[in-house]
């Protein structure tokens, strides 16, 4: 019996654990560039000549201003009291000329650089005291009321701006049979533990908004009194434990 050899018939193949490749190097999708911001605004630059703070002078100068514009009827008493009530608050210069910029006036600074040249041209070395003796009415007077009292009456002349101060005093002014030049007078009032009393023609008209008062009282007490008549009265200030009363004229002096 002759042997047989067996035959694998299977190919020749390498069995064994799969032979692994070089990794795959992970796709990474390319980032977009940054957008460069835009440029801030630079600190080295000066700020502009509109944003420059204002200071009482300035807002005095406007209002003086927009007495001009009554007095040509570019405005009436209302809107005076609307952009008079803003200077008297604005911080800015833009917000001070956005006040003028409609009317028909002279740039605000050559316009205040005449006023100022003119007051002290009349008032000389006096100061505004001694312009107001020798008859002129177109700047301000002050008037103190301290432990005391200050009255004006008859035909006597009101200047333009009245600033009242003082402490335990009280002021009276009667302007029924005053000397007014002015379409608009102001008042500023400062007192403690005082009071302010005005007497106003029939024809005269009074704006009180501006006044604050701290356990005090503010009142027109006139039965008839004209928004819009001439003069146009206008109060600020603060009143402190005391009072700020517009009456009309004695009831004996009524025509």
């Amino acid at each position: 019996m002759s042997e047989q050899t067996e035959t694998n018939d299977r190919p020749d193949t390498a069995i064994g654990p799969p032979v692994e490749g070089p990794p795959a190097e992970d796709t990474v999708a390319p980032t977009p560039e940054a957008t460069p911001a835009p440029p801030g605004p630079r600190d080295d630059l000066p700020p502009s000549p509109a944003d420059l703070a204002v200071d009482h002078d300035d807002r005095e100068h406007v209002v003086g201003l927009l007495h001009g514009a009554v007095s040509l009827g570019l405005i009436d008493t209302l809107e005076f009291d609307r952009r008079s009530g803003l200077a008297i608050t604005a911080r800015t210069r833009r917000d001070l000329n956005t006040l003028v910029v409609d009317l028909p006036l002279d740039h605000p600074d050559r316009a205040r650089a005449r006023t100022e040249a003119e007051s002290r041209r009349r008032a000389g070395s006096d100061g505004p005291r001694g312009a107001y003796a020798t008859g002129d009415t177109s700047g301000t007077v002050a008037l103190h009321a301290t432990l005391g009292s200050v009255k004006r009456s008859g035909a006597w002349a009101v200047p333009r701006r009245l600033e009242i101060d003082g402490w335990m005093g009280s002021v009276e002014l009667d302007l029924t049979e005053a000397v007014i030049d002015h379409d608009v007078v102001e008042i500023d009032v400062d007192l403690t533990l005082g009071s302010v009393e005005l007497r106003l023609p029939e024809t005269a008209s009074a704006s009180l908004d501006g006044v604050s008062a701290t356990a005090g009282s503010v009142e027109d007490k006139r039965r008839v009194g004209s928004a819009v008549g001439r003069p146009h009265v206008v109060v600020t200030g603060r009143v402190a434990l005391g009072s700020v009363e517009v009456k009309g004229p004695r009831w004996w002096r009524k025509a």
